[in-house]
């Protein structure tokens, strides 16, 4: 009897290892991702302000001289390209 109650306690004890080992490598794939996603967060959110930049340029290309506006453009769209 004690021989069978040791079998089964071994058994779940293995269970409960693979449990924990299956969910460790979870933990380890979520946190890679999880990485790779502020990495991408940043990279857009630089891309947004070299777009939000061009706008700004656009807007006072409207208010201002026209070659200096060209210029601003052509100054945000490099920007916006090498972003």
């Amino acid at each position: 009897m004690t021989d069978n109650f040791l079998q089964r306690l071994e058994e779940k004890v293995m269970v409960l290892l693979t449990e924990l080992e299956s969910l460790r490598k979870e933990i380890n794939q979520l946190r890679h991702e999880n990485s790779t996603l502020k990495t991408e967060k940043i990279n857009y959110t630089k891309k947004l302000q070299a777009l939000l930049s061009l706008l700004d340029s656009l807007e006072e290309e409207q208010q201002g001289p026209v070659n200096a506006g060209e210029l601003r453009v052509l100054q945000g769209q490099e920007e916006y390209a090498n972003a």
